[in-house]
């Protein structure tokens, strides 16, 4: 009956213990669990956290961007600007250049038209003293002689019909220099002008083929430096991907190699609850078929040696630490304590646990005085061995 209840009890105590390991199980799980979750929130934290700083720097990209087209934007409205102020310009010297060359020919004109008529003024002054001169001689050939009058009349009138022709042809000499001198002028003006507007006009395209140059040129410069901030930025976003992945495959590996090592630690410390559960269990149930249980009484055997006596006990190894070997003077004492234990259930599932020990003791006397300072124990193949030395 005691033995059944000793293995009732044992029973229930290795349920208990499965109970608590299964619970001790769970909950490891649910750590691992947890772990897990914490391990997946954190690299999700981890990702956003990278396409974030991803998103700032692009952000930032673009800002600078967007900064160095306005500032071409700019530049190049400041030399719009200048281009249309030098364009007002020339197109005001242009204005002006027409201006003054308008006023030279009329200034010209004026001067012929001023020579012309003094020319005229002249020769009818001329004419007029002439014409004065021969009334007096006609007066004092009159007076002279009325023949000669006649002749010099006709005379007279030759010599006006001569001077008269004379100063027609002077006239018209003069109106064609002046005539061709005015052509001369106007051709000489037109030409001028001519070469003033072509060099004006050279001018305004080789400035307008620089300005051209200089803006394609500008425009040249500005997109390669939009290419390579682009290109720039590009290789930036790549190394930051790079660099999160690296991060990300080392934090993966981390904590894969944690988890891991969990597991381990746990599959072990199962394992070896298991195991020792397992001894224990086989060790309880091992106790029904050993004599040992059965004994009344300690029937050790003692044997004299030179210096020592030798005592041996037949006990299992799980009870070899319960067996306790006294000496004094020429008396020994062995003693071997036993412990039960046992547990029923009643009938609304509570459990009563009841134990108790028997202590077994064996006195022995030797012929010899023994040193109770200098005992030692050995095992060996169910043996428990005591020697204690002779004084």
């Amino acid at each position: 009956m005691k033995l059944n209840n000793e293995i009732q009890y044992s029973k229930n105590r290795l349920e208990q213990l499965a109970d608590s390991q299964r619970n001790l199980i769970s909950s490891r799980e649910k750590e691992i669990n947890k772990l897990g979750d914490m391990y997946e929130l954190r690299k999700e934290n981890e990702r956003y956290n990278g396409e974030v700083e991803i998103l700032d720097i692009r952000d930032r990209n673009q800002n600078e961007i967007a900064e160095q087209l306005n500032l071409k934007e700019e530049r190049l409205n400041n030399i719009k600007t200048s281009f249309d102020t030098s364009k007002k310009k020339l197109d005001l010297e242009r204005e002006i250049l027409a201006n003054s060359h308008q006023e030279k020919i009329e200034d010209l004109n004026a001067v012929y038209d001023n020579k012309y008529k003094a020319s005229f003024e002249n020769a009818n002054q001329v004419a007029e003293e002439i014409d004065d001169q021969t009334h007096d001689i006609i007066r004092r050939m009159e007076d002279e002689t009325t023949e000669r009058i006649a002749q010099s009349t006709f005379e007279n009138k030759i010599r006006a019909d001569e001077k008269s022709l004379e100063n027609t042809r002077k006239l018209a000499n003069q109106e064609r220099v002046h005539k061709t001198q005015q052509r001369a002028a106007v051709k000489n003006y037109d030409r001028r002008s001519a070469e003033l507007v072509m060099e004006h006009e050279n001018q305004l395209m080789n400035q307008n083929y620089q300005q051209l140059s200089q803006r394609k040129e500008l425009e040249n410069i500005h997109n390669k430096e939009i290419e390579f901030k682009s290109e720039q930025h590009k290789n930036i976003l790549l190394q930051e991907d790079k660099s999160f992945r690296q991060k990300y495959e080392a934090i993966t590996k981390e904590h894969q190699s944690v988890l891991d090592r969990i597991k381990q630690k746990f599959s072990n410390q199962i394992n070896s609850i298991v195991n020792s559960q397992m001894r224990s269990k086989t060790s309880v149930e091992s106790r029904g078929d050993d004599d040992f249980y059965k004994i009344t009484a300690l029937e050790p055997e003692i044997t004299s040696l030179e210096k020592s006596y030798q005592i041996s006990l037949k006990v299992p190894e799980h009870e070899k630490e319960n067996v306790r070997l006294t000496a004094q003077g020429r008396d020994l004492t062995l003693s071997l304590t036993r412990k039960f234990s046992d547990t029923v259930e009643s009938e609304d599932g509570s459990s009563n646990q009841s134990s108790r020990s028997e202590v077994f003791t064996k006195k022995l006397s030797t012929t010899d005085l023994m040193n109770s300072r200098e005992i030692t124990q050995n095992y060996k193949e169910g043996v428990l061995t005591f020697n204690i030395a002779k004084l």
